[in-house]
């Protein structure tokens, strides 16, 4: 009679755990944005660190500048090195830093957002306070499909009337097909708007309910690209990433060893009750 039992203890192991696909479990809560998005978002070697990096280009700037601004040793605010991303599945929200090579948002490079220095000026360029004028930073999130576009898109939009409630304008929309990253904000998703963070150097952000987005399904991956720049600076460049795809296992997380071993021991219960019975049952014929 004990080797029904060792089946019913096989099976168990393999149910809860030992032969099953991973299946999405609550992540370690975020620790807070500073400002600081290689601090908030670190990259390490585990293969299970939840955030996800992603390099823009070969990692050096590339976003085209005034010979002056280089010479003098500035770097303009819209040149991003990576962005990078966490998911909060207890509270379906996804956070979101861009890495500037600068301070996000200042055009001239004087290392404060929102001023523009006399020689900036007098080269044509211009740059306003909180991503005012045409200024924008934008991320667009989407299918994990090759050459796919956004469904959605977050930010502060060069277009203001488009922007929403958050700090800036920030909102997060409904992406409008065939229009440029950063002018295609449309209708707004009210419920999935965050918080956009007031410090820099990086962007900063959260999207609430992130799964419910339309063109969102994260078991099956999820798209995103981003634009930052603006047409009033005149003598620094745009940056743009083309659309990188974002495999489901990021956003699966496989169960913890504790949680595999009180499965197994809850069905090896259920089985060793069945095994009782069986046996109280054949004392009774």
């Amino acid at each position: 009679m004990i080797r029904p039992m060792r089946g019913i203890l096989s099976l168990s192991l393999l149910w809860a755990g030992l032969g099953q696909a991973p299946i999405l479990a609550d992540t370690i809560p975020f620790q807070g944005f500073t400002g600081n998005v290689a601090n908030d978002f670190p990259v390490t070697n585990d293969p299970n660190s939840p955030f996800i990096y992603i390099q823009d280009g070969n990692g050096s700037p590339d976003v085209p500048q005034a010979t002056w601004m280089t010479n003098q040793g500035k770097m303009n605010g819209w040149d991003v090195k990576d962005v990078r991303m966490f998911y909060d599945k207890g509270s379906d929200t996804m956070y979101v830093g861009l890495n500037f090579f600068g301070v996000a948002g200042d055009a001239d490079g004087n290392g404060v957002m929102g001023t523009s220095t006399d020689q900036f000026k007098a080269s044509g360029g211009w740059e306003l306070p909180g991503f005012g004028g045409n200024a924008n930073v934008t991320v667009g999130f989407g299918p994990n499909v090759a050459g796919a576009s956004p469904t959605v898109v977050a930010g502060i939009p060069a277009i203001k009337t488009q922007g929403g409630s958050g700090l800036y304008g920030f909102t997060v929309s409904e992406a409008m097909p065939k229009v440029e990253m950063g002018y295609n904000y449309g209708a707004g998703l009210t419920d999935n708007i965050g918080e956009l963070n007031a410090n820099g150097p990086g962007f900063e952000f959260t999207v609430k309910n992130f799964s419910k987005l339309p063109g969102i399904n994260l078991e099956s991956g999820l798209g995103v690209t981003f634009y930052s720049g603006s047409a009033d600076d005149i003598v620094v460049g745009e940056d743009s990433m083309p659309y990188y795809n974002i495999n489901g296992s990021h956003f699966i997380v496989i169960p913890e060893p504790s949680t595999i071993l009180a499965w197994t021991l809850g069905i090896a219960g259920i089985g060793l009750h069945a095994r009782r019975r069986a046996r109280a049952a054949q004392s009774l014929s």
